[in-house]
């Protein structure tokens, strides 16, 4: 399904999101056996670039629909049970368990590409000290995206662009750490390919 043809779905969302890209957040890169960190080499910008006009739009005036609470069979059938994310819990745990055997008994080299697959997304969770670490960047991160808010309303003079700043500053630690696994990730792929 194309970003086109789920555009006219029914679905009035209040975020307009671009159908095409922006020149500069195309990540591209030459099929090379290594990342290059020259930019020249690769469409991946190496500098920040320009920032970008916010498309989201707030209104003054909001439109609400009355609706019944669910009744609690409808809440079952909607939202996950108690048992649901409890299950979710121990499947996450085993999976960890088993990639943290399977990545500390084998050699780098021979870690197979459905080995590195099922490592996607839970890397954090490989090591104690990076989850514990990660937990805290998170912690400071809504601490100061929430400080500022605070800050704003008892000031009664209220930044949106101040808090986006304040949280793209806190969070640029995850979307390096996104890019940097996604670039690793990328060069193991290419090494198995040879």
């Amino acid at each position: 399904m194309t970003p086109e043809s789920t555009m006219n779905c029914g679905n009035d969302l209040l975020v307009d999101f671009p159908t095409s890209r922006r020149q500069g957040q195309i990540f591209t890169v030459e099929s090379t056996p290594s990342i290059s960190t020259s930019e020249e080499q690769t469409n991946i910008p190496l500098s920040p670039s320009p920032p970008v006009k916010k498309k989201v739009k707030f209104s003054e005036v909001a439109d609400m629909t009355h609706v019944d609470f669910p009744s609690s069979s409808e809440l079952r059938q909607r939202w996950y049970t108690a048992d649901d994310k409890t299950r979710f819990k121990r499947i996450l745990a085993r999976d960890v368990r088993r990639m943290i055997s399977i990545v500390s008994s084998t050699p780098g080299e021979c870690l197979s590409t459905e080995v590195l697959e099922a490592c996607v997304g839970i890397e954090i969770f490989l090591s104690r000290d990076l989850a514990q670490r990660t937990r805290e960047k998170r912690a400071r991160h809504m601490i100061g995206v929430l400080n500022e808010s605070g800050r704003q309303g008892r000031s009664e003079r209220i930044d949106d662009e101040r808090l986006s700043r304040v949280s793209e500053k806190t969070s640029r630690w995850a979307r390096d750490r996104a890019f940097e696994l996604a670039v690793g990730y990328w060069e193991l792929f290419q090494e198995m390919k040879e």
